[in-house]
């Protein structure tokens, strides 16, 4: 569900959200990577490694040897095997219904059910209703492994906020169709064999400071090409003569925090040879990186480092086979990918850095 804060389930009531506590369980909050942004943060939670190391830095950037990405549905620039791609390759069906970087084939390696490409208008009902399908299929044709995307509150509260009334109206939403699909699935009477899985890619924080990083470097004649998301610039110099008058400038900036890209800390995991700026711009909400002048600017965003923006985190939830009813400290996303492959009794890779989380 995508972008549904970790408090934003109390906001709602008399739905999946409310079932699952009483009978499964529920994470205090689900950590996202950094940018915690829609693809980063799917890719993660898909591959069990963090942005630098599958590649994807944010929903678009730039590679200097492959050019610009964009929102592409072209795996071929992630850069670790997705969990499908690891199923896949040891005889386990797997489907996806929108989710980031499941349309085309990985390193050759065929998803057996994907819908595609993406469509932002199709529906949750209609979700549910292939995702049923899917599990009523015969045990040798079923896949083992179902991901889905869902709109969750991102759309509405990045043009509103992050708690404005129409937010709570599409959260609301959101919860009855997950209690239809708990529903469906109990008519069928396969909690047994069956464990559902509800996280979010990250959160929302309110916005109202626009830092437009083009108009800086314009005015200070310097020549560089921008690869900007609302938390995490990325600077290519056109002449890397300028690196130091390029980082005064930015630094006088009070509400940026500007990196080389040699001293970039370790732990922000953005470092990647070919997708990491020669300067690297952050700033924190209620600021936002542009490269526009805007009359009607967004409200609300993420992006942010969670380490310092709780509102950066998300939600997990489990029921059905193998959960307890629990409740349980907060976990990573980097502990999905793991955590699913042991459900499905399949071995985890060892460069995956996350932990298998305890559903019982």
């Amino acid at each position: 569900m995508d972008g549904v804060r970790y408090d934003f389930p109390q906001l709602t009531n008399n739905g999946g959200f409310d079932l699952i506590e009483l009978d499964g369980l529920k994470a205090t909050s689900l950590v996202p990577v950094y940018q915690s942004s829609t693809f980063p943060a799917h890719i993660s939670m898909a591959t069990g490694v963090t942005p630098d190391k599958h590649g994807v830095l944010h929903n678009s950037f730039y590679d200097k040897t492959r050019g610009s990405y964009s929102y592409s549905a072209d795996a071929s620039w992630i850069e670790a095997e997705p969990v499908w791609s690891i199923l896949e390759r040891n005889n386990i069906k797997t489907a996806t219904y929108f989710w980031v970087g499941s349309e085309t084939d990985w390193n050759g390696t065929q998803i057996s059910y994907s819908k595609a490409p993406f469509d932002n208008g199709v529906l949750e009902k209609d979700k549910t209703k292939k995702i049923l399908e899917w599990i009523d299929l015969d045990s040798d044709l079923r896949p083992r492994l179902i991901m889905s995307w869902w709109h969750g509150t991102d759309t509405i509260s990045h043009k509103k906020g992050s708690l404005d009334p129409e937010v709570i109206q599409q959260l609301r939403k959101q919860d009855q169709e997950l209690l239809n699909l708990i529903n469906e699935i109990t008519k069928r009477n396969i909690w047994n064999i069956v464990t559902l899985i509800i996280v979010s890619d990250h959160g929302i924080s309110d916005v109202s400071n626009y830092i437009n990083l083009k108009e800086i470097l314009n005015i200070n004649s310097i020549d560089a090409r921008l690869s900007i998301g609302p938390a995490v610039g990325h600077i290519f110099l056109d002449n890397h003569d300028e690196l130091k008058r390029s980082e005064s400038i930015l630094k006088k900036v009070p509400e940026l925090t500007v990196w080389e890209k040699a001293s970039l800390p370790s732990e922000y995991n953005m470092l990647h040879e070919q997708r990491t700026g020669d300067l690297i711009v952050t700033t924190d909400a209620p600021n936002m990186l542009v490269t526009w002048n805007s009359s009607n600017p967004p409200k609300g965003m993420h992006g942010y480092d969670p380490v310092d923006n709780i509102e950066m985190e998300g939600i997990f939830f489990a029921l059905g086979n193998n959960v307890s009813n629990l409740k349980i400290e907060k976990v990573h996303q980097l502990d999905i990918a793991p955590t699913i492959l042991n459900l499905l009794d399949v071995d985890i890779p060892n460069y995956m850095s996350g932990d298998i989380i305890n559903l019982n």
